[in-house]
């Protein structure tokens, strides 16, 4: 692993993180995205198309560029966050955690016994050079300090029953970051796409406040009129904002546009 200062050390001392969007699947398109400098890119398995092979295709890619690595899992699945962090991400985003005993059961997913109840598979493990606990690149000893000080575990706060269980989420130790889902919200509220909705509004300042007073840290995308400066000044410290399938979209029409209006 790289010696830079993790996300996670970046984000304890108070610092405002950029992150984009992993959906293509594409080394090139990732390699894109890590050379414009964003500081971590969140590899999209619960949305994207690609598999764990190609998400540490991916991980080569940016990491190569001074990019963090992160990965968002297809769900909160044990086997799936067992795979997510044998292949050695930065950190994990969780979705849709909507209590506290499942916030629980996530952070013990991904933690060894007896503290939970994560599978050790070492030395088929990426994330310890595949070399067991004795003989790997990372010794058991270094890989269990990188998943207490630098492992970033980020767990999606996105429906109406976690807006009313946010308070005892938030209260469970061992949580990084929670971030939102405005999109997935909206709907559980039953006003999908509304985000000026009294609802909706109601329930992302509930989140806000029951995270800030457990000194959790804050992480969302941009939406509506909440652009990354009105985030970032709320207190946010992570806004995921670019995707490569959105942006390749964007830019396309945009070009198709000029050229439709020069011809």
């Amino acid at each position: 692993m790289s010696q830079q200062i993790s996300p996670k050390q970046r984000i304890l001392a108070g610092e405002k993180l950029t992150g984009c969007w992993i959906s293509l699947f594409s080394p090139l398109s990732a390699e894109i995205m890590a050379q414009a400098g964003y500081d971590i890119a969140m590899i999209d398995l619960e949305h994207g198309a690609g598999g764990l092979l190609e998400a540490i295709s991916m991980m080569h890619a940016v990491e190569s560029h001074g990019c963090s690595p992160m990965i968002r899992a297809s769900s909160s699945d044990i086997v799936d966050i067992k795979r997510v962090l044998d292949i050695g991400p930065t950190g994990i985003m969780v979705p849709n955690v909507r209590n506290a005993e499942e916030a629980r059961s996530v952070i013990e997913h991904c933690r060894y016994a007896p503290e939970g109840d994560r599978g050790a598979a070492p030395g088929y493990m990426r994330a310890m050079g595949y070399g067991g606990f004795e003989g790997s690149a990372r010794n058991g000893k270094e890989y269990s300090a990188f998943m207490k000080e630098d492992f970033m575990l980020i767990l999606q706060v996105e429906s109406a029953n976690a807006v009313e269980e946010i308070e005892s989420i938030v209260s469970v130790e061992g949580i990084d970051m929670v971030f939102i889902g405005p999109a997935d919200l909206s709907a559980s509220l039953g006003k999908l796409g509304d985000f000026d909705s009294q609802d909706f509004q109601q329930a992302l300042a509930r989140i806000e406040s029951e995270t800030s007073r457990a000194k959790t840290s804050l992480g969302t995308i941009p939406f509506s009129n909440w652009t990354a400066v009105r985030l970032y000044q709320t207190g946010y410290q992570l806004v995921i904002s670019g995707a490569d399938a959105m942006l390749l979209a964007s830019a396309a029409k945009k070009d198709l546009q000029s050229l439709e209006t020069a011809r």
